[in-house]
């Protein structure tokens, strides 16, 4: 008897003790890991890739990653479930079904903290447990209950659900069924994906490995920076529309930082009185801009300011955290910029003075 034959047995033992339907059966077969009866009947055994980020969609992908920021912002050491479930809260599927329930990924961000706290000694690369890794394991079979090989954050949640602590987080927030809540918006089309597809499948991960996402890494977050720090960035990232560049790049992190007229950067300008040119504006403009932070960019707003913040003892990120990050990875794309100022260390040990400043959270 084949392996397949084998499980559509065990999914018609199940349908004669429940009375549910085909389709049912197997969805709730496959979730309990019942692959066709005892040491899996199927007789097939899945052997997990050691990275599990090839088996997603470039949004659940995305957002796995954004779990380690989550943990940096945090100062936890290592990336947990609740982060999983904090970095999926911010994006796509998920964004959308919580928003509906009227739940936001700052309401999960302050519920995390009043439970945990946060972390001491800063760990820049937080790694994830054998608890995400389990997380992740589930969100491919939440999806392969429902036909689909590779899952999306709507199946992360479905596994993560299943955890402890990300389930009272959503119970705290309102969420009782987050299965409920995704089988409503995303409801069972297909039949199960069998067993062996999947043993398969997890094979070609281990030979191959995982894809890089596309098209690239959501924004980093900036869950402790102040409003007029958050305000900066977007200017930098708004002048790097204007110039039409195709990424966001440190030097218009810098622009954005210096015309900053308020916070610690708003008083430092006010003491040396720099002139900053205006954005050049590109003409004519060509739908070039992504607003996709490069990797230094990305590093200065998601590392190095917090680097910044933890040796001078400070929680919020200012204006001030974000400049003194920025003036550290500024290269010749800023010399016209940076002719304009006072000289680095001198600029550096000002703002430093003016740490850590009266900015709005």
């Amino acid at each position: 008897m084949t392996a397949n034959r084998r499980s559509k047995r065990a999914v018609r033992s199940r349908m004669a003790q429940t009375g549910e339907k085909y389709t049912e059966a197997r969805r709730a077969q496959l979730a309990s890991g019942d692959h066709g009866g005892a040491s899996g009947e199927s007789g097939v055994s899945i052997t997990w890739p050691g990275e599990s980020l090839g088996w997603f969609t470039d949004q659940a992908y995305n957002a796995i990653l954004l779990a380690d920021d989550e943990a940096r912002m945090l100062s936890h050491s290592s990336v947990d479930p609740e982060h999983l479930l904090l970095a999926a809260a911010r994006y796509g599927n998920v964004k959308g079904l919580l928003a509906d329930e009227g739940i936001d990924a700052h309401a999960i961000h302050d519920v995390i903290a009043a439970i945990k706290g946060f972390g001491g000694q800063l760990e820049l690369r937080p790694q994830r447990t054998p608890a995400s890794e389990e997380i992740l394991r589930g969100a491919v079979s939440a999806a392969a209950a429902r036909g689909i090989l590779g899952p999306s954050t709507e199946h992360l949640l479905v596994a993560l659900a299943e955890h402890e602590l990300p389930a009272r987080i959503l119970a705290e927030l309102g969420v009782t069924s987050a299965q409920a809540l995704v089988d409503a918006r995303y409801p069972v089309t297909r039949p199960p994906v069998d067993h062996p597809i999947i043993a398969r499948r997890a094979a070609q991960l281990s030979a191959s490995g995982s894809e890089p996402p596309s098209p690239g890494p959501i924004p980093p977050i900036f869950e402790r920076f102040t409003r007029q720090a958050r305000a900066a960035i977007s200017a930098g990232v708004e002048y790097a529309r204007d110039v039409d560049d195709p990424s966001v790049e440190p030097v218009h992190l810098l622009f954005g930082v210096l015309t900053a007229q308020v916070g610690v950067v708003g008083a430092v300008h006010a003491r040396y009185g720099w002139q900053i040119p205006p954005a050049r504006v590109a003409r004519p403009r060509y739908p070039r801009a992504t607003g996709i932070f490069s990797p230094p960019a990305r590093r200065i707003v998601a590392e190095d300011v917090l680097v910044v913040a933890e040796f001078l003892g400070h929680r919020a990120i200012t204006t001030g955290h974000v400049l003194i990050a920025t003036l550290e990875c500024v290269d010749e794309q800023a010399s016209e910029i940076t002719s304009l100022l006072p000289g680095i260390r001198e600029l550096t040990a000002a703002i430093t003075d003016a740490l850590p400043g009266n900015e709005n959270t």
